[in-house]
């Protein structure tokens, strides 16, 4: 045994000891079968055939397919005029469907925000524009040559029996529950609430005290057009199709950048994320964000090995989109630009071009956004930094929950990666991150800093970026408790998926006559999926989708199935009369209400308004101003916030003196009073 053999096997074998513990730890946490399976599954309602929920999903998803076919219309002349088609190959015809779709995405939300804000945010106007723009994208698509590269890429990603399984009944268990009634938290309060908002208005304007509306929104304007042209379920697949761009895109990463033999490798270790299909079945912004901010990495990393500026100005485009998503999207534009500095950090002068044919798409098609906002409220990234309307020194504390977070516990700090693994801090447990991140990391880290000629340029790149992210992060979560919420680092997860197919397809060096380390470590994935699956095969029992879209069960019956004690409280307020203003106490969704219903959007509403008027009866004169006539009190909310301290004596009085109980609806959890005219 040489002297490299007896350094090298140890460290494969604590490798091996490393991932197995990650794997462990992990499904310790995250059992693949929950304890609440069996009573979930005790009276599910039961199958029916019914043509009519079969034509209603139908028409759900073709609404979906719809827009897909406009945003791809739209963004394959950009596309071209761009340049980037080099020569007629397998990963140009991916390149071009994936950022052609990309950018189409982008035109439509832009499109749609120009119409709210002229006041012409319709179904009268949108529904005919569509039709308009129909032939004009059905003629762009047809000039596209993907017939035998579609058949090949099928048949390479079926070739491996284990991919073409999971990924099968994946998407097939993703596509079922997005077919489904939104039920999702940041659905209900703001991603559909606020298209919902522009639609009764006919324009996009500041109104509610809603300060997530004023977030840069562009998901949300394909959301609204969603909902002109069908309804939320259509608004939910166009989150659902983000999935389909990111396998797309890893795959084409993992081969373009990485030279994967197979790219499904990369597919792989994107599914086994559980936060992938959680995400991709409600109506967020989640996923788009990560495909923006990975494709605007890798259009950099093509500038980088090719020197094509063309490159970085796609990159630009996407870094644009992506701050047209959320506001901590900056990581993404600030890190490339970084990286652009320090490539001329001898010659500074001759950075000036590239970094101005990044930096000046990113800024234009992001500009609407801040634009708007300082319009608006006067503050261009409301409600941070500057506050603004509805916004005050209070409720900026309130929100940041500055000293909250972790701090400098030197331990908790070198704990996250695996605390962050495990989800135990988690603040909205919805970014399962599955274990094989934390499994690869030794492997990663080992790769990116040895300097090796075979080892490709990207991963060096990549690691960085993900090392970057994960430090912001980070600081945000020493700093506020509510920051931790592992989907924020989902676009560094996404980039980090090719670079772990390649580290897998390496270990074949490792390889011995008496031990196969590739194969070993093809079990353990294979183990992972495996488990995974199990998973969401429980949480999609018990969520149990078939009753409804096989039409045994209405709308309103599975709503009020999955999210009881809350839509009883919205019904409530539905049989108030047509004029009812109710304000919302520690209760922050409402999509289903169908009255004025004015929610509680950062939990910090009654001590707001204690803060501004200091008693009960002032708070109760401030509200009939307002035109408030009802409040709606979420008692779990409360609970959760007080965490078993008494009630505010403000509260309390209010109660006494100035409401009336309507009914305490929903098991209890709500209550429902009248505001006391004078």
């Amino acid at each position: 045994m040489t002297s490299k053999s007896w350094i090298r096997w140890p460290l494969i074998g604590l490798f091996i000891l490393w991932l197995f513990f990650s794997i462990a730890s992990y499904f310790v946490v995250y059992k693949p079968i929950s304890p609440e399976l069996s009573a979930a599954l005790t009276a599910q309602p039961p199958l029916a055939f019914s043509a009519a929920a079969l034509g209603r999903s139908l028409l759900d998803l073709l609404a979906a397919l719809w827009i897909a076919l406009l945003a791809l219309g739209l963004g394959l002349p950009v596309w071209r005029w761009l340049g980037l088609e080099e020569q007629r190959s397998r990963e140009d015809n991916s390149a071009t469907l994936l950022f052609s779709w990309g950018l189409g995405f982008g035109i439509l939300g832009l499109l749609v925000l120009a119409l709210g804000l002229i006041g012409w945010l319709t179904t009268a106007v949108l529904f005919p524009l569509t039709i308009v723009l129909t032939p004009f994208a059905i003629w762009e698509i047809r000039r596209l040559e993907i017939g035998d590269w579609a058949i090949s890429r099928f048949q390479s990603l079926i070739s491996n029996k284990l991919i073409a399984i999971f990924l099968l009944l994946t998407l097939g268990m993703g596509l079922t529950l997005a077919l489904l009634p939104p039920t999702d938290w940041d659905g209900l309060f703001y991603h559909l609430k606020g298209p919902q908002l522009y639609l009764s208005a006919g324009a996009i304007r500041l109104g509610t005290d809603l300060s997530h509306l004023n977030f840069p929104a562009l998901f949300e304007m394909l959301y609204t057009l969603a909902l002109a042209l069908r309804g939320d379920v259509t608004a939910q697949l166009l989150h659902f199709f983000f999935s389909l761009l990111l396998a797309g895109l890893v795959a084409l990463m993992a081969r373009q950048l990485f030279g994967v033999k197979n790219g499904g490798t990369a597919v792989i270790f994107l599914f086994a994320t559980p936060m992938i299909l959680l995400l991709g079945t409600w109506a967020y912004n989640d996923l788009p964000l990560a495909f923006y901010s990975v494709a605007a990495l890798y259009a950099f990393i093509r500038w980088q090995e090719c020197g094509n500026t063309r490159w970085l100005t796609l990159g630009g485009l996407f870094a644009g989109l992506a701050m047209s998503m959320k506001y901590t999207s900056f990581i993404t534009p600030l890190f490339i630009g970084l990286l652009l500095l320090w490539q001329y950090r001898r010659n500074l002068r001759q950075s000036w071009q590239p970094l101005l044919a990044f930096a000046l798409p990113a800024a234009l098609v992001a500009a609407p956004w801040y634009l708007k906002n300082w319009a608006f409220t006067g503050n261009p990234v409301y409600p941070f930094v500057f506050g603004g309307r509805f916004w005050d020194d209070f409720r900026a504390a309130a929100y940041s929950d500055t000293g909250s977070g972790i701090g400098f516990d030197i331990m908790a700090i070198l704990r996250l990666p695996f605390d962050l693994t495990l989800g135990l801090r988690d603040a909205s447990q919805d970014g399962p991150t599955g274990p094989l991140y934390l499994g690869f990391l030794p492997l990663l880290l080992l790769y990116s800093l040895r300097r090796r000629p075979q080892t490709p340029p990207a991963l060096r790149t990549i690691a960085l970026y993900a090392l970057a992210s994960y430090l912001f992060w980070a600081w945000g979560v020493i700093n506020s408790a509510g920051l931790w919420q592992s989907r924020l680092l989902l676009p560094a997860f996404v980039a980090l998926c090719p670079a772990l197919a390649w580290l897998l397809q390496e270990t074949e060096q490792w390889d011995h006559p008496q031990f196969s380390t590739r194969r070993f470590l093809n079990l353990a994935l294979a183990f992972v999926l495996v488990l995974v699956l199990l998973g969401q095969f429980t949480a999609w029992l018990t969520i149990n989708p078939l009753p409804y879209l096989s039409g045994g069960e209405s709308r309103e019956a599975y709503l009020a199935r999955r999210l009881g004690p809350h839509y009883a409280a919205m019904q409530a307020i539905n049989v108030l009369p047509a004029d009812a203003v109710v304000t919302f106490l520690w209760e922050p969704r409402s999509y289903y209400c169908e009255r004025d219903c004015r929610p509680d959007t950062i939990l910090d509403k009654f001590d707001h308004l204690v803060y501004l008027h200091n008693d009960a009866a002032s708070i109760a004169r401030a509200w009939r101003e307002e035109g408030i006539t009802h409040v709606l009190l979420w008692r779990l909310g409360l609970d959760f916030v007080l965490q078993e301290q008494p009630d505010p004596p403000a509260l309390s009085d209010l109660e006494a003196n100035y409401l009336d109980l309507v009914g305490v609806v929903g098991d209890g959890y709500y209550e429902l009073f009248v505001l006391r005219q004078p």
